[in-house]
């Protein structure tokens, strides 16, 4: 956001005598300072009437808005220096904007000091009856001494392009005078609060003219043996990121306001009009042919990526055979089964199914196990589904037992004498059930082996239908 009489597009911007919107919207904020005495000096409502000081010749509407936005970024800014973000402002020193008074009419309290008499000193015919200052939207203070000289040197290179055309300059920061009372107030029931300072731009002698104020924010000390008032040595929370920055006109700061812009990735630019499109530079339109169909050319061959890409996902699955349980390895087993050739029907005793090759059924039972072979109570579930398959139809069926046995161990350890995939129970009781066991690793292998020569799915599916025990391809 921008607190400016500049606006720009894309970047949300209100002056200074504006309604202010909420600022804890905002990440980064602008603040252009200097345009609060822009915007009377150019109306020419303003007359100097001292060193960094202004005349009105009223207090109206629009200065009591002013001095009202002015405390509400003050207190709004002390919230939010304590999160993440980034306040830039273009800095003068101190000005005050009031209205002149007659000094015979009225003296103000803090004049003339109390411990000389009244009489010592020669009244001033007029006083300024301070009402602004333009520096009271911060609730950090820092002193500035003003001088001028040429020499900038660049403590922070990114903002090389901030400084480019500035002529010298006419301040400089006293470090040592920083004051964070209103701050440490503010947050000391939660954190001891610090603020570091750093110069991105001295003079030669290295005064800063231009810094960032970032607070610290450390827990205080809790325990019994901490002297009281301690904090930890390391900050918690670091803060919100403070840029002072001077002008090099400040009549005129919309070119500096573009390059903090610019720095912050927000670039301005108008938008082309509707007429322009009827205006063709020789060469124009054959690019913009070129562009067509090599577009067209570019969706066709997405088309085919998205294509090939669909039919590699749909590939890659069958290799859910040597890892999955569950549903989705009795799935994948199913759609294998199918691929070969098998015929696939629902089981009506269980929640698997039963496959048809050659007029022969088979009833299915998928098992996927961890850390452990396929054992007798697998065994004894197909067993049960067979009998009762057998009592519904009066006609028994083959059983096929497919395991996927120590699923998640690499198939070269699988398959051995300490991690076979059937117990020996299983292998020996099966045949004499009419029990096939298969295991995935070996539907896997023949799968791949018919993708390559498809001649052998018929070899395949006579095993499995016709095969009891442990049946290999």
């Amino acid at each position: 956001m921008l607190i400016s009489s500049h606006s720009f597009k894309g970047v949300k911007s209100v002056d200074w005598f504006q309604e202010l919107p909420s600022l804890f919207d905002y990440d980064i904020i602008l603040l252009d300072t200097p345009g609060i005495v822009n915007f009377w000096s150019l109306a020419g409502k303003l007359k100097r009437f001292g060193k960094n000081a202004y005349t009105l010749p009223r207090i109206d509407k629009t200065a009591k808005k002013i001095k009202a936005n002015l405390h509400i970024i003050r207190e709004n800014l002390l919230e939010m220096l304590e999160f993440n973000v980034t306040v830039y402002a273009l800095y003068s020193p101190d000005i005050s904007i009031g209205t002149k008074v007659d000094s015979s009419i009225y003296v103000p309290e803090s004049y003339p000091p109390r411990e000389l008499p009244f009489e010592s000193y020669r009244r001033p015919k007029w006083y300024l009856n301070d009402f602004i200052n333009t520096n009271a939207w911060c609730p950090i203070s820092i002193k500035t001494v003003a001088e001028n000289g040429k020499a900038i040197i660049k403590k922070d290179e990114s903002y090389e392009e901030y400084f480019k055309n500035f002529k010298g300059w006419q301040y400089y920061f006293v470090s040592d005078s920083l004051n964070i009372d209103e701050l440490e107030s503010k947050y000391e029931s939660r954190w001891k609060v610090k603020v570091e300072l750093s110069p991105i731009a001295t003079n030669k002698i290295n005064k800063p003219i231009a810094i960032e104020l970032i607070p610290l924010f450390y827990k205080w000390a809790r325990g019994w043996d901490e002297e009281e008032g301690g904090w930890e040595s390391i900050p918690k929370k670091i803060g919100a990121r403070l840029v002072l920055l001077p002008v090099d006109n400040p009549y005129d700061t919309r070119p500096l306001i573009e390059v903090l812009l610019q720095r912050i990735k927000v670039f301005e630019k108008t938008p082309p009009p509707a007429w322009l499109g009827a205006i063709k530079i020789p060469g124009e339109a054959s690019l913009e042919n070129e562009i067509a169909t090599k577009e067209q050319n570019l969706e066709a061959m997405k088309s085919d990526v998205k294509q090939s890409e669909d039919s590699l996902t749909e590939l890659r699955k069958c290799k859910e055979l040597l890892y999955e349980t569950g549903s989705i390895l009795q799935e994948r087993v199913k759609s294998t089964l199918d691929k070969l050739g098998a015929k696939i029907e629902p089981s009506p005793v269980s929640d698997e199914f039963i496959i048809e090759i050659g007029g022969k059924k088979a009833l299915i039972e998928v098992k996927g196990v961890d850390n452990k072979s396929v054992s007798k109570p697998h065994l004894s579930q197909l067993n049960q589904d067979m009998t009762q398959y057998r009592m519904m139809n009066n006609q028994g069926i083959k059983g096929i037992l497919v395991g996927n046995s120590w699923r998640l161990h690499p198939l070269k350890q699988r398959d051995m004498p300490d991690k076979p995939i059937f117990t020996d129970y299983v292998v020996k009781v099966a045949p004499n059930q009419d029990i096939g066991l298969i295991s995935t690793t070996q539907l896997f292998k023949a799968f791949c082996k018919t993708l390559e020569e498809p001649k052998y799915k018929k070899d395949i599916l006579n095993k499995i239908i016709n095969n009891k025990g442990v049946i290999t391809f």
